[in-house]
């Protein structure tokens, strides 16, 4: 007797940091573990946790803690993160970029400057803290919201003097000759440590406790994608090419390798380190309890 397949909503970034869940619907791993998934395209990580919140996915994933912190407080919905990924010096995610030709020299050399930034509160509040750290009032530079796909056209038009986005953005940029690093490495790990957990896969408390089998069966996906990215991480890459927005595809063999950590390897405790962080530093508003909050 043939197990029907659990039906489940995931959604996803159109990006990079996705790449577990593509891996997963390409190497039919979900299909395997007895799940038959839609997956639903958000442009980044902040509509991606609203619709989570809103009930308009079951599970989501990847998105940056300082989102996902912030959206649980105002929300006051309790959530499970499982699995991680992680950014450091080899898996730069969060990238600061200049216009090749630019004078800008250095961090300092920003203020006064105009700074396209992914539009999402954790880019926000990042750059807000890199620019602190470097003698620089939030006041005392503009920011401009810019999109993903829009990032190389922005910059190459002079409309912002530098752009602080997400990875692979800033390699198509560099690519194509408009733009160069103005920190070369992981800038946010250099503030925060390294590596760095960047960003998590999210189910809803009251999603696992209704549907605890499916619940298992999408970490265990997650987990063995996880596996196959770690050994193939060039072949994983490939797998991005249904998932990107069209200026992306031809360069994703050229996109830094990914670092992700299993659901067994990503602990409570590293996650109520970086959250008590956010919190002393005001990108979060308050504590918030995690102990319970890391699924197994």
């Amino acid at each position: 007797m043939t197990t029907a397949k659990q039906n489940v909503t995931i959604g996803y970034n159109q990006l990079r940091i996705s790449l577990p869940i593509f891996v997963a619907a390409e190497q039919g791993i979900f299909q395997k573990n007895g799940l038959e998934v839609e997956l639903k395209m958000f442009e980044t990580g902040q509509p991606l946790m609203d619709a989570l919140y809103g009930g308009k996915v079951d599970v989501a994933g990847y998105t940056a803690l300082p989102i996902t912190f912030s959206g649980q407080l105002i929300n006051k919905k309790d959530l499970y993160y499982t699995t991680a990924i992680m950014e450091d010096d080899k898996h730069p995610i969060s990238m600061l970029m200049v216009k090749k030709d630019s004078l800008i020299q250095s961090i300092k050399d920003l203020k006064g400057k105009r700074i396209g930034i992914l539009p999402t509160f954790a880019f926000k509040a990042w750059l807000e803290m890199i620019l602190k750290e470097n003698g620089i009032a939030p006041g005392e530079v503009t920011l401009q919201d810019v999109a993903p796909a829009m990032t190389p056209a922005v910059l190459e038009s002079g409309a912002v003097d530098a752009m602080f986005t997400i990875d692979s953005a800033v390699t198509i940029a560099i690519r194509k000759g408009i733009g160069k690093l103005l920190y070369e490495g992981a800038i946010v790990p250099k503030y925060m440590g390294s590596p760095f957990p960047f960003g998590s896969f999210n189910m809803t408390k009251n999603f696992v406790d209704k549907n605890p089998d499916t619940a298992k069966r999408i970490v265990q996906s997650l987990d063995e994608a996880i596996d196959f990215i770690t050994a193939n991480q060039q072949e994983a890459k490939k797998m991005m090419v249904n998932y990107l927005s069209d200026a992306q595809k031809p360069l994703v063999a050229s996109f830094p390798d990914a670092s992700f950590l299993k659901s067994t390897e990503f602990s409570a405790e590293a996650l109520m380190k970086v959250a008590d962080s956010y919190s002393k530093q005001g990108i979060i508003n308050g504590p918030i309890d995690l102990a319970k909050a890391v699924y197994k």
